[in-house]
Protein backbone atom coordinates (compact mmCIF):
# COMPACT_ATOMS: atom_id res chain seq x y z
CA UNK A 1 0.00 0.00 0.00
CA UNK A 2 1.70 3.34 -1.12
CA UNK A 3 2.46 6.20 1.20
CA UNK A 4 0.77 9.39 1.76
CA UNK A 5 -2.25 10.85 2.98
CA UNK A 6 -5.36 10.03 2.02
CA UNK A 7 -8.60 11.54 0.68
CA UNK A 8 -10.21 12.48 4.11
CA UNK A 9 -13.95 11.95 3.06
CA UNK A 10 -14.31 8.63 5.41
CA UNK A 11 -15.47 7.93 8.80
CA UNK A 12 -12.94 8.58 12.17
CA UNK A 13 -11.64 4.51 12.71
CA UNK A 14 -11.74 3.93 16.10
CA UNK A 15 -9.50 0.72 16.97
CA UNK A 16 -10.91 -0.71 20.08
CA UNK A 17 -9.31 -2.69 22.89
CA UNK A 18 -11.26 -3.73 25.97
CA UNK A 19 -13.11 -1.18 28.29
CA UNK A 20 -16.06 1.45 27.58
CA UNK A 21 -14.14 3.97 26.20
CA UNK A 22 -14.12 3.42 22.26
CA UNK A 23 -17.39 3.41 22.62
CA UNK A 24 -17.52 6.41 25.11
CA UNK A 25 -15.59 8.19 21.88
CA UNK A 26 -17.75 6.76 19.15
CA UNK A 27 -20.99 8.51 21.01
CA UNK A 28 -19.06 11.69 21.01
CA UNK A 29 -18.00 11.97 17.61
CA UNK A 30 -21.37 10.50 16.18
CA UNK A 31 -23.50 13.12 18.55
CA UNK A 32 -21.41 15.41 16.37
CA UNK A 33 -23.20 13.78 13.27
CA UNK A 34 -19.84 12.54 12.50
CA UNK A 35 -19.07 9.82 10.83
CA UNK A 36 -17.67 7.24 13.23
CA UNK A 37 -16.49 2.91 12.41
CA UNK A 38 -15.48 0.45 15.13
CA UNK A 39 -12.25 -1.54 14.45
CA UNK A 40 -12.98 -3.88 17.58
CA UNK A 41 -9.85 -6.47 17.73
CA UNK A 42 -10.89 -10.01 17.59
CA UNK A 43 -10.61 -11.46 21.52
CA UNK A 44 -10.31 -8.46 23.15
CA UNK A 45 -12.69 -5.89 22.53
CA UNK A 46 -15.66 -6.03 24.76
CA UNK A 47 -17.94 -2.99 24.84
CA UNK A 48 -21.19 -3.15 22.93
CA UNK A 49 -20.85 -1.32 19.29
CA UNK A 50 -23.53 -2.41 17.70
CA UNK A 51 -24.66 1.31 17.52
CA UNK A 52 -21.94 1.51 14.93
CA UNK A 53 -20.65 0.34 11.69
CA UNK A 54 -17.78 -2.23 12.84
CA UNK A 55 -14.79 -4.15 11.06
CA UNK A 56 -12.79 -6.65 13.39
CA UNK A 57 -9.81 -6.52 12.79
CA UNK A 58 -6.66 -9.06 14.34
CA UNK A 59 -3.87 -7.49 17.08
CA UNK A 60 -1.07 -9.23 14.96
CA UNK A 61 -2.38 -8.78 11.30
CA UNK A 62 -1.61 -5.54 10.46
CA UNK A 63 -2.13 -6.15 6.66
CA UNK A 64 -5.61 -6.36 7.68
CA UNK A 65 -5.58 -3.22 9.63
CA UNK A 66 -4.40 -1.54 6.26
CA UNK A 67 -6.92 -3.37 4.21
CA UNK A 68 -10.01 -2.38 6.97
CA UNK A 69 -8.86 1.38 6.81
CA UNK A 70 -8.57 1.20 3.46
CA UNK A 71 -12.04 0.09 2.34
CA UNK A 72 -13.92 2.09 5.00
CA UNK A 73 -11.36 5.49 3.26
CA UNK A 74 -10.87 6.45 6.87
CA UNK A 75 -9.92 9.70 6.95
CA UNK A 76 -8.39 9.41 10.63
CA UNK A 77 -7.37 6.75 13.39
CA UNK A 78 -7.61 6.83 17.15
CA UNK A 79 -6.65 3.61 19.25
CA UNK A 80 -8.58 3.41 22.47
CA UNK A 81 -9.24 0.92 25.35
CA UNK A 82 -7.17 -1.77 27.04
CA UNK A 83 -4.94 -3.87 25.35
CA UNK A 84 -2.42 -6.23 27.13
CA UNK A 85 1.20 -5.85 25.81
CA UNK A 86 1.84 -8.83 23.54
CA UNK A 87 5.49 -10.72 23.62
CA UNK A 88 8.06 -9.68 21.45
CA UNK A 89 7.36 -13.03 19.55
CA UNK A 90 4.26 -12.72 18.64
CA UNK A 91 4.97 -9.06 17.38
CA UNK A 92 7.51 -10.10 14.80
CA UNK A 93 5.60 -13.15 13.62
CA UNK A 94 2.56 -10.56 12.88
CA UNK A 95 4.64 -7.41 11.44
CA UNK A 96 7.46 -9.01 9.80
CA UNK A 97 5.64 -9.08 6.32
CA UNK A 98 5.41 -5.11 6.85
CA UNK A 99 8.64 -3.84 8.93
CA UNK A 100 12.16 -4.92 9.10
CA UNK A 101 12.57 -7.71 12.43
CA UNK A 102 15.16 -5.47 13.69
CA UNK A 103 13.61 -2.56 13.43
CA UNK A 104 9.95 -4.38 15.26
CA UNK A 105 13.08 -5.77 17.63
CA UNK A 106 13.72 -2.33 19.00
CA UNK A 107 10.80 -1.05 18.92
CA UNK A 108 8.60 -3.67 21.38
CA UNK A 109 11.74 -3.83 23.47
CA UNK A 110 11.85 -0.40 24.10
CA UNK A 111 8.86 -0.06 26.28
CA UNK A 112 5.13 0.29 25.77
CA UNK A 113 5.51 3.96 25.12
CA UNK A 114 8.15 3.07 21.99
CA UNK A 115 5.79 0.05 21.23
CA UNK A 116 2.61 2.67 20.24
CA UNK A 117 4.80 4.94 18.96
CA UNK A 118 5.91 2.43 16.30
CA UNK A 119 2.41 1.47 15.67
CA UNK A 120 1.38 4.80 15.45
CA UNK A 121 4.30 5.68 12.94
CA UNK A 122 3.39 2.27 10.77
CA UNK A 123 0.15 3.58 10.30
CA UNK A 124 0.68 7.27 9.64
CA UNK A 125 3.58 5.86 7.27
CA UNK A 126 0.68 4.24 5.40
CA UNK A 127 -1.48 7.34 4.87
CA UNK A 128 -3.89 7.33 7.82
CA UNK A 129 -3.24 10.05 10.42
CA UNK A 130 -3.03 9.06 14.14
CA UNK A 131 -5.75 11.46 16.59
CA UNK A 132 -5.60 11.72 20.61
CA UNK A 133 -8.64 11.04 22.95
CA UNK A 134 -8.46 15.23 23.25
CA UNK A 135 -8.37 15.53 19.41
CA UNK A 136 -11.82 13.70 18.94
CA UNK A 137 -13.72 13.70 22.10
CA UNK A 138 -12.81 16.71 24.24
CA UNK A 139 -16.07 16.27 26.22
CA UNK A 140 -14.57 13.34 27.71
CA UNK A 141 -11.61 15.09 29.17
CA UNK A 142 -11.97 16.30 32.72
CA UNK A 143 -13.35 20.10 32.83
CA UNK A 144 -12.47 22.91 35.42
CA UNK A 145 -14.74 22.57 38.71
CA UNK A 146 -16.04 19.95 40.86
CA UNK A 147 -17.43 16.85 39.26
CA UNK A 148 -19.00 15.38 42.14
CA UNK A 149 -21.04 16.47 45.34
CA UNK A 150 -17.95 16.57 47.69
CA UNK A 151 -15.87 19.09 47.47
CA UNK A 152 -12.16 19.95 48.60
CA UNK A 153 -11.35 22.63 52.24
CA UNK A 154 -8.63 25.09 52.85
CA UNK A 155 -6.34 22.56 54.17
CA UNK A 156 -7.10 19.89 50.93
CA UNK A 157 -6.30 22.72 48.13
CA UNK A 158 -3.20 23.60 49.54
CA UNK A 159 -2.16 19.62 49.32
CA UNK A 160 -3.82 20.17 45.72
CA UNK A 161 -1.38 23.18 45.01
CA UNK A 162 1.71 21.83 46.58
CA UNK A 163 0.96 18.72 44.33
CA UNK A 164 0.50 20.89 41.16
CA UNK A 165 4.08 22.34 41.91
CA UNK A 166 5.98 19.35 42.69
CA UNK A 167 4.59 17.81 38.89
CA UNK A 168 5.62 20.92 37.36
CA UNK A 169 9.03 20.53 38.65
CA UNK A 170 8.89 17.04 37.85
CA UNK A 171 7.98 16.99 34.37
CA UNK A 172 11.05 18.66 33.04
CA UNK A 173 12.53 15.45 33.82
CA UNK A 174 9.55 13.46 32.38
CA UNK A 175 9.28 11.26 35.61
CA UNK A 176 5.30 10.55 35.76
CA UNK A 177 2.02 12.28 36.10
CA UNK A 178 0.78 11.67 39.20
CA UNK A 179 1.82 12.58 43.13
CA UNK A 180 0.40 11.61 46.65
CA UNK A 181 0.30 14.43 48.97
CA UNK A 182 -0.47 14.71 52.80
CA UNK A 183 -0.53 17.78 54.75
CA UNK A 184 1.29 19.82 52.17
CA UNK A 185 4.34 17.33 52.05
CA UNK A 186 4.72 14.75 48.78
CA UNK A 187 4.24 11.44 50.16
CA UNK A 188 5.00 9.36 46.59
CA UNK A 189 5.98 10.12 43.20
CA UNK A 190 5.02 8.08 40.54
CA UNK A 191 7.34 6.24 38.55
CA UNK A 192 7.19 3.15 35.97
CA UNK A 193 4.95 1.52 38.26
CA UNK A 194 1.95 3.48 37.14
CA UNK A 195 -0.63 5.71 39.00
CA UNK A 196 -2.69 2.70 40.64
CA UNK A 197 0.20 0.97 42.32
CA UNK A 198 1.32 4.20 43.51
CA UNK A 199 -1.29 4.39 44.90
CA UNK A 200 -1.17 0.70 46.53
CA UNK A 201 2.34 1.88 47.92
CA UNK A 202 0.39 4.73 49.85
CA UNK A 203 -2.15 2.26 51.09
CA UNK A 204 0.55 -0.10 52.58
CA UNK A 205 2.14 2.69 54.48
CA UNK A 206 -0.80 3.90 55.87
CA UNK A 207 -1.62 0.33 57.48
CA UNK A 208 2.02 -0.13 58.56
CA UNK A 209 1.45 3.52 60.03
CA UNK A 210 4.55 4.68 58.88
CA UNK A 211 3.27 7.81 56.92
CA UNK A 212 3.67 10.41 59.83
CA UNK A 213 7.30 8.58 60.55
CA UNK A 214 8.57 9.22 57.15
CA UNK A 215 7.07 13.01 56.44
CA UNK A 216 8.08 14.53 60.30
CA UNK A 217 11.27 15.31 59.75
CA UNK A 218 11.10 17.58 62.79
CA UNK A 219 7.72 18.66 61.62
CA UNK A 220 4.58 18.21 64.07
CA UNK A 221 3.54 14.40 63.24
CA UNK A 222 0.96 13.68 60.17
CA UNK A 223 -2.00 11.81 60.75
CA UNK A 224 -2.16 8.16 60.31
CA UNK A 225 -5.87 7.82 59.60
CA UNK A 226 -6.58 9.41 56.59
CA UNK A 227 -6.10 12.90 54.30
CA UNK A 228 -4.28 13.42 51.63
CA UNK A 229 -5.04 14.19 48.12
CA UNK A 230 -3.86 12.51 44.47
CA UNK A 231 -2.91 15.39 42.00
CA UNK A 232 -2.75 13.73 38.07
CA UNK A 233 -2.04 15.95 35.14
CA UNK A 234 -0.53 15.69 31.87
CA UNK A 235 3.65 16.41 31.27
CA UNK A 236 4.96 18.92 29.52
CA UNK A 237 4.92 18.00 25.72
CA UNK A 238 3.42 15.08 26.01
CA UNK A 239 2.05 12.74 23.63
CA UNK A 240 -1.87 12.10 24.35
CA UNK A 241 -1.79 9.60 21.71
CA UNK A 242 0.85 7.41 23.46
CA UNK A 243 -0.36 8.22 27.17
CA UNK A 244 -3.18 9.60 28.12
CA UNK A 245 -3.53 10.66 31.97
CA UNK A 246 -6.77 8.84 33.37
CA UNK A 247 -8.84 8.21 36.08
CA UNK A 248 -11.50 6.16 36.23
CA UNK A 249 -13.77 4.17 38.87
CA UNK A 250 -10.48 2.20 39.75
CA UNK A 251 -8.78 5.13 40.33
CA UNK A 252 -11.35 6.37 43.15
CA UNK A 253 -11.62 2.73 44.67
CA UNK A 254 -8.16 2.56 45.07
CA UNK A 255 -7.91 5.81 46.43
CA UNK A 256 -10.83 5.10 49.03
CA UNK A 257 -8.76 2.33 50.60
CA UNK A 258 -5.60 4.50 50.97
CA UNK A 259 -7.09 6.79 53.15
CA UNK A 260 -7.02 9.92 50.96
CA UNK A 261 -9.30 12.57 50.36
CA UNK A 262 -9.84 13.12 47.42
CA UNK A 263 -8.78 13.71 43.69
CA UNK A 264 -7.20 16.40 41.71
CA UNK A 265 -7.11 16.25 38.14
CA UNK A 266 -5.72 18.58 35.28
CA UNK A 267 -8.55 20.33 33.27
CA UNK A 268 -8.69 19.25 29.80
CA UNK A 269 -5.83 17.07 30.08
CA UNK A 270 -6.78 13.87 32.39
CA UNK A 271 -9.48 11.46 30.97
CA UNK A 272 -12.29 10.51 33.21
CA UNK A 273 -13.12 7.03 32.30
CA UNK A 274 -17.08 5.85 33.03
CA UNK A 275 -17.56 9.35 33.96
CA UNK A 276 -21.02 8.78 35.78
CA UNK A 277 -19.58 5.93 37.47
CA UNK A 278 -16.30 7.24 38.58
CA UNK A 279 -18.30 9.97 40.21
CA UNK A 280 -21.17 7.91 42.04
CA UNK A 281 -18.31 6.25 43.17
CA UNK A 282 -16.50 9.15 44.37
CA UNK A 283 -19.43 10.40 46.31
CA UNK A 284 -20.63 6.92 47.92
CA UNK A 285 -17.03 6.92 49.33
CA UNK A 286 -17.47 10.53 50.67
CA UNK A 287 -14.22 11.33 48.26
CA UNK A 288 -14.22 14.80 46.23
CA UNK A 289 -13.16 15.04 42.56
CA UNK A 290 -12.14 18.40 41.46
CA UNK A 291 -10.52 19.75 37.93
CA UNK A 292 -7.87 22.21 38.59
CA UNK A 293 -5.85 24.35 35.87
CA UNK A 294 -2.61 24.31 35.73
Amino acid sequence: MSAGARTGEGPLAIIAGAGRLPAEIAAEVAGRQEEVAILPIKGVANADFSAFRQQPVGMLDPNGVLAALDGLKARAVIMAGTVHRPGIGLVMAGYEAVRNRDEIRKVVQGGDDNLLRGIIAFLEDNGFPVLGVRDVAPGLMAQAGLLGRHAPDEADRQDIACGQKALAAMGASDIGQGVVVVQRRVLAVEAAEGTDNMIRRVTGLRRKGLIGRLLRHGRPAVAEQSGGVLVKAAKPGQDFRVDLPAIGPRTVRLAREAGLGGIAIEAGSVLVVERETTIKAADAAGLYIIGVTP
